[in-house]
């Protein structure tokens, strides 16, 4: 029996009152209509889908009848919407290493007694949390909606650097097989079954959307030298009519580019896991407010962040995977409006052994970036909207 109460037409109720929206978008609703009925949902959607709303009403849906626990990978991610949502007098609560552990206690208790309706919670926590609440005998006790954001860290993360990831599935199943959404703005045919594999959803739907943002222009430029790469970054960051993100590979890279912007007199600052949390949480802040007008970062930042008016981003050398490029380019231009995609590279960036070898295609190929991405997705697009092998 589903736990969710009214079906589609309280969820629209729920969306206009609780986050001031008059509709759900079309894959909105192929997510949420099988949720209510009772079915996990594995969501591929491209950033700026709205994903966050696909487990977000639901969980006011359940009322009573159990908590919605969202597995999420970042602390600033979990910060930014826990915030929001009790900015808008939502029950919202996080469980990660930012709070101490009598925090963290609290923070498990008040979800027993049922004062939290949304539980962010790191990997690293779930082993904890679902001791208590297995133990416990409070409203809270019971999980309605499992939702599993950023899923591709599954298979991104899993295998070394956060390898609680592939015990997922286990602790689906210590908590009774809820209900379970698992959320990502990318993954290929093989990285879903994977997906589904880890968290054992064997009847899961599966819903995707195109992948196709026609408003992106992606363009790939050679440099001689860093030298040379940054000279062609300081001027694409002065041409840029907007924010401007610039992915790095390594903190040391981060900090020596953010460094040299600010010698130049471009206000920029770094964000990599090697600032502390309160320094990283201001960095975002002042960007998300429009005060800080460039962010120089590792491949953690933005994920999940709603910052629609990013013009540019730009990659200091090919990342490690085509997956990882589309994600960190899919923030630019979430606004809808024309936004740059740019990879500056030079020979030994390749030579490093780093990059994957369908991202040294996409950097390496004389036909249309777009389809060549696409492609990758198991996506085809009969025109190319704007790349600079097209025009």
């Amino acid at each position: 029996m589903t736990p969710f109460v009214g079906g589609l037409a309280r969820a629209r109720l729920v969306l206009a009152e609780s986050f001031g929206h008059a509709a759900f978008r079309i894959p909105q609703l192929r997510v949420i209509g099988p949720l209510l009925a009772g079915r996990s949902v594995l969501a591929v959607l491209p950033t700026g889908a709205g994903k966050s709303l696909c487990y977000q009403v639901p969980a006011l849906l359940a009322g009573g009848r159990g908590l919605t626990l969202v597995i999420s990978p970042l602390i600033s991610l979990m910060q930014d919407q826990v915030g929001t949502l009790r900015h808008g007098g939502l029950p919202a609560a996080y469980l990660n290493s930012a709070l101490d552990a009598v925090q963290q206690q609290g923070v498990v208790q008040a979800a027993l007694g049922g004062q939290v309706r949304l539980l962010y919670c790191a990997p690293e926590r779930l082993g904890t949390l679902v001791r208590s609440l297995r133990r416990g005998g409070g409203e809270g006790t019971r999980v309605a909606l499992l939702a599993v954001d950023e899923a591709h860290c599954i298979v991104e993360w899993g295998s070394a650097f956060r390898p609680v990831y592939r015990a997922l599935g286990r602790f689906r199943y210590l908590l009774g097989d809820p209900i379970t959404l698992a959320l990502t703005g990318s993954a290929t045919p093989a990285a879903r079954a994977d997906i589904l594999r880890v968290l054992r959803m064997r009847d899961a739907e599966i819903v995707t959307a195109s992948f196709d943002r026609p408003n992106l222009r992606f363009a790939v430029e050679r440099v001689a030298s860093d030298r040379a790469r940054f000279a062609r970054l300081r001027a694409l960051v002065r041409e840029a009519t907007g924010p401007v993100l610039i992915y790095t590979s390594t903190r040391r890279i981060t900090e020596l580019v953010t460094r040299a912007l600010l010698r130049v007199s471009v206000r920029a600052a770094p964000y990599h896991a090697g600032l502390t949390n309160g320094v990283r949480r201001g960095v975002l802040q002042s960007f998300l407010a429009g005060r800080m007008p460039v962010v120089v970062a590792t491949s953690a930042f933005g994920m999940g962040i709603d910052k629609p008016d990013v013009r540019r981003v730009i990659h200091w050398g090919p990342p490690r995977t085509l997956e990882s490029y589309y994600q960190e380019a899919g923030r630019a231009g979430r606004d809808g409006l024309p936004a740059e995609c740019t990879v500056l590279w030079q020979p030994l960036d390749l030579v490093l052994g780093h990059v994957g070898p369908e991202m040294r295609r996409y950097t390496l190929t004389r036909r249309c970036r777009r389809r060549l991405l696409l492609a990758y997705f198991g996506e085809t697009v009969s025109a190319c909207h704007g790349c600079d092998r097209c025009g």
